[in-house]
C-alpha cells in the first residue's frame, strides 16, 4: 500500500505514502520529536540501506504536501507462532499537527498495512516517561500486554 487519502478530525485530508529517499530532510526533523538527533545525512544514508522495505515498510503522512507525521513498522515472522507479528516501531506527529486525527490515521493506516501481511496483531513499545503518548495508544485500542524489558549489549 503505497498511498492512502484519510479525512481527519479538522477534515482536511491526510495523505500517507511510503517514504522515498528525498524525504530525509523531513525524517530527519519529525524524528527530533522523539528526541533524536539523526542527520539528514544519516537518515539518507539509513534509507539507502533499506530498499526493500518488505519486512520494514515506512510512510510519511502529509497535509497540504507538508510533512506532518511518520510511521514505520517491521513484519517479524515467529518461530512458534502461525502469523507474522507487526510492530510500530516509529510513529510521531508533528507539534502543530496533534490532536487533528493525523496519529489516529497513522494508526488506522498500520493496522490495514498489518492485515494485509498476515498478522493478528499490531504492537508498539513506548518509553515510561511518554504519558500523553500511552493515553493516546490506548484511545486507539492498545492496551497494556506486558512488561518489555531491555539490557545494553554493547
Amino acid at each position: 500500500m503505497n498511498r492512502q487519502l484519510a479525512p481527519t478530525d479538522m477534515t482536511e485530508l491526510i495523505d500517507i505514502r511510503a517514504i522515498e529517499p528525498h524525504d530525509a530532510p523531513a525524517i530527519s526533523v519529525l524524528m527530533r520529536g522523539l528526541g533524536f538527533k539523526h542527520s539528514v545525512e544519516e537518515i539518507a544514508r539509513r534509507l539507502a540501506l533499506a530498499s526493500d522495505r518488505k519486512m520494514d515498510p515506512a510512510f510519511l503522512a502529509e497535509q497540504r504536501d507538508a510533512p506532518v507525521g511518520l510511521l514505520a513498522l517491521h513484519i517479524a515472522p515467529l518461530l512458534f507462532y502461525p502469523q507474522p507479528l507487526a510492530r510500530i516501531t516509529t510513529i510521531v506527529v508533528t507539534e502543530t499537527a496533534r490532536r487533528r486525527g493525523v496519529g489516529r490515521s497513522l494508526v488506522e493506516f498500520a493496522r490495514a498495512v498489518a492485515k494485509r501481511a498476515g498478522c493478528d496483531t499490531l504492537e508498539l513499545t513506548s518509553g515510561l516517561g511518554r504519558t500523553e503518548a500511552h493515553t493516546f495508544y490506548e484511545a486507539v485500542g492498545f492496551h497494556r500486554s506486558g512488561v518489555r524489558m531491555a539490557c545494553q549489549i554493547a
